[in-house]
């Protein structure tokens, strides 16, 4: 009976001491805290959606084409259509390495640096140029394509939502489209990594 009037005791003073905040460790913001991949190949065409962080704009999406246009043209004459949630672009595509070519984008900040005045990076350079402060995580934001593509991939709360996408191939005026209603796969919305 000691023991448990002693252990009520230690416990009751214990919830009666002030606590020290934690305080998160100072990653950048494009730190990984998770990576979900959500993917769908619709044939000649694959989507693969990476999700890195959530709430927010964290995510990059590649599509990958290996359909008839790629055999015929080089990839450098192969133009992708993208459209995600009614946000469309047509993008120049690059060779890729499994015999296909792709088109990569980003939708959050990439290549994250922590600027200090003795760094002589371009980013940090403009950062203090503008006037910014002295350790300050600084980051390449998104294309203004990008920004584009990706308006209405997440909700006002940083969810994301479903994801349809529409994609076709065109080179020299040809189309590889599905006779004209492009391929289409849907990825599921999230609100969290896991």
């Amino acid at each position: 009976m000691k023991l448990l009037n002693s252990l009520v005791a230690a416990l009751a003073l214990a919830l009666l001491l002030p606590t020290s905040q934690a305080e998160a460790s100072d990653y950048p913001p494009d730190y990984a805290v998770c990576n979900v991949t959500d993917s769908k190949l619709v044939s000649p065409f694959e989507v693969i959606r990476r999700t890195t962080k959530l709430p927010g704009r964290f995510a990059t999406l590649t599509v990958s084409y290996r359909g008839y246009l790629k055999n015929k043209y080089p990839a450098d004459q192969i133009y992708l259509f993208v459209k995600l949630n009614n946000q469309y672009a047509t993008l120049k595509a690059t060779a890729g390495t499994n015999n296909d070519v792709y088109v990569y984008l980003n939708a959050g900040p990439r290549n994250c640096g922590k600027c200090m005045r003795y760094m002589n990076t371009p980013l940090c350079n403009a950062h203090f140029a503008a006037g910014g402060q002295e350790g300050v995580w600084v980051c390449e934001q998104p294309s203004a394509t990008e920004n584009h593509v990706f308006l209405y991939g997440w909700d006002q709360y940083g969810n994301q939502n479903a994801w349809d996408l529409y994609v076709a191939a065109t080179a020299n005026g040809e189309w590889d489209s599905n006779t004209g209603a492009n391929f289409y796969a849907r990825l599921p919305a999230r609100s969290s990594c896991w």
